[in-house]
């Protein structure tokens, strides 16, 4: 996120690190990077840096990135060391709750670097990260991984917003744009929902067995590090669901990556059925979370620019 969080600070990071996990941080300085989380790279005296995240929760959202952490180290523990899991506490907790509504998790500090979107447009490195996923897919679940559902998140809220196109918004900056934006595009969006719904009984009829899944292996996920290897990171949407929801976004491109992948996962093929599918979804779910967001009071801030402009590229002008 771009726009540090007015209830957590620094200071506030390095006492939980301190009380939690006995990590002494000199410096705090919050990283403006990604988007849905909260980052900051604290730093001690004799070397160790730490990366701490913060998420703001709803009502059970601390128990679902709590099983989200466990899968992930579950995972690292057993070898895939692709998985960049989070540090445990002196009590072997691997998420806290720092204030209401708030959770925050450490990870280990890693140089390398990450692109800023999620396209892969380096051949090889979509080769590799075929083989990744494939290994991840071929993998047995662990014991704390949820099961993936179809349902769309936001999605009643998008439907009310529908109802409610007539008159003007008035809850922010972007609320009246929004409106108007979704007043020309509603057939659109309409549409789209009742596409999704058929591809959902099409995929839901299918035997075709579930699978561990990262659930956004994109570009922007994967860390490279100095020592020439890939590690996934942000780990909090892992589910069993699907294998299509993992490839839609890394099949395609210049060259067929496909044999990387079966060569670690087997001889499985995609379903197009599915991967349009998660396609599909996604760009809903996007433009229902935006709506949401804009249906309530908010400012204009950095982050609302970039929430702006990501509605923009869903919902059609």
């Amino acid at each position: 996120m771009r726009d540090e969080p007015t209830e957590i600070s620094g200071d506030l990071v390095a006492r939980i690190l301190k009380e939690h996990w006995g990590f002494v941080a000199e410096e705090v300085v919050y990283a403006a990077v990604g988007f849905g989380s909260y980052h900051w790279i604290a730093s001690g005296t004799d070397g160790p840096r730490w990366f701490v995240t913060a998420d703001r929760v709803g009502s059970g959202g601390g128990q679902v990135i709590e099983a989200a952490m466990r899968t992930s180290k579950d995972l690292a523990d057993r070898g895939y060391e692709f998985a960049v899991a989070p540090l445990p506490d002196r009590s072997g907790q691997l998420l806290r709750e720092v204030l209401p509504g708030w959770t925050l998790v450490v990870l280990p500090y890693l140089q390398g670097w990450s692109t800023p979107d999620g396209d892969w447009e380096d051949p090889a490195e979509r080769e590799q990260i075929a083989r990744i996923v494939g290994r991840l897919h071929a993998a047995p679940a662990p014991e704390a991984l949820q099961r993936w559902d179809f349902a769309i998140p936001d999605r009643d809220a998008l439907l009310v917003a529908l109802a409610d196109l007539d008159q003007p918004w008035s809850a922010g900056p972007y609320a009246e744009r929004t409106r108007l934006r979704l007043a020309d595009a509603h057939e659109y969006v309409r549409s789209r929902l009742e596409y999704y719904d058929a591809l959902v009984r099409e995929v839901e009829a299918s035997d075709e067995p579930w699978v561990v899944t990262h659930g956004e292996p994109h570009s922007a996920n994967v860390l490279r590090t100095v020592d020439g290897e890939m590690r996934l990171v942000d780990w909090v949407t892992v589910r069993l669901a699907p294998r299509e929801r993992d490839l839609v976004a890394v099949l395609g491109g210049p060259i067929d990556v496909l044999p990387a992948y079966q060569s670690e996962a087997g001889p499985v093929s995609p379903r197009a059925a599915a991967m349009e599918l998660f396609d599909v979804r996604w760009s809903l779910a996007e433009i229902a979370s935006y709506v949401q967001l804009f249906r309530q009071p908010h400012v204009d801030s950095e982050d609302s620019k970039e929430s702006w402009r990501e509605l923009t590229v869903y919902v059609p002008g």
